[in-house]
């Protein structure tokens, strides 16, 4: 199902960037480097021996561009992880329908800095290729190098996080920000609610996110804040941000080690949290698998 879903993502972006290129003039990049465009359809207008006014169209024998290869160019915010991973194989399976060629890079897990990107973009924008599609680890820094792409005559497309509007074409979004809120609210809510835990009750929550500069992860934590805000989610207090919100990082040892450090701060106390909520695609498996190893453990008897 995840994996059906990226791909049709990934496809709506292919399609659409192209669809964008088309709007612009089917300008197309060959593998020589120059650049060749297809006229449009005229309509001239002959006047008949006699017989009024008729209208003949012809089209130029350039309509259908050939020898033209279409390079996709594929950055996530890093490698060698399940979600990108499913991007990557979602947008082969859509470049290959659309018989495209597609490049895919970007840094390790270690590495996921926007300057490591920035390295890569570069060396794209020197071969000339036909389109980047990029997640941006910040969506500022970013900006200038995205500019410097569509200066070149290359369109960009952002997916999972977006950069600033006038450095991109378009932006494909996987789920609104208030609706991500909403859903990861909802699911600790009841969990809550059926635990005693409502507006006579409180409950302490904490957030795991990402790096901090992660255009999605910021505006689900945003909206996250605004809803905590409401009678329906004002039960769950965030009690104090610079320490109940993590912000890990990309690196697997430390996002464990962190999420380590959260769950052992777990308890029934006022002082305790009661719900943790993982905002990437990193910390969600790390929380999962710190709270599932605390579990397992057996409790100490009580020393009499």
């Amino acid at each position: 199902m995840k994996k059906r879903l990226v791909t049709k993502v990934l496809a709506a972006a292919l399609i659409g960037i192209m669809a964008v290129s088309s709007l612009a003039g089917c300008s197309t990049t060959d593998t020589s480097g120059g650049s060749k465009t297809t006229e449009k359809a005229e309509t001239k207008e002959t006047a008949g021996a006699g017989n009024g006014e008729t209208k003949e169209a012809s089209k130029d024998s350039s309509a259908e561009t050939k020898g033209a290869d279409v390079v996709v160019a594929m950055l996530p915010k890093f490698k060698g992880e399940n979600y990108f991973d499913a991007c990557k194989v979602g947008a082969q399976e859509a470049a290959d329908e659309l018989g495209i060629t597609l490049l895919y890079d970007g840094p390790s897990q270690d590495q996921a800095t926007n300057q490591k990107q920035v390295d890569i973009l570069e060396g794209w924008i020197a071969q000339d290729v036909s389109v980047i599609i990029v997640s941006p680890n910040d969506p500022t820094a970013i900006a200038p190098t995205l500019k410097k792409a569509q200066d070149a005559g290359i369109k960009v497309v952002t997916f999972d996080a977006d950069a600033q509007a006038d450095s991109r074409d378009l932006f494909i979004n996987q789920i609104t920000a208030q609706a991500a809120a909403k859903g990861l609210l909802d699911g600790a809510a009841i969990d809550l609610k059926a635990k005693g835990y409502g507006a006579d009750h409180p409950a302490n929550i904490a957030l795991v996110s990402g790096s901090g500069t992660d255009a999605n992860q910021t505006a689900w934590e945003a909206a996250i804040d605004e809803l905590l805000k409401t009678d329906d989610y004002s039960f769950m207090k965030i009690q104090n941000k610079e320490t109940d919100v993590y912000y890990p990082g990309t690196d697997e040892t430390t996002v464990n080690s962190e999420c380590a450090t959260l769950i052992s701060r777990m308890g029934e106390g006022e002082d305790q949290i009661q719900a943790a909520i993982a905002l990437s695609s990193m910390s969600t498996p790390a929380l999962g698998a710190q709270y599932q190893s605390a579990s397992s453990k057996p409790i100490p008897p009580k020393s009499h």
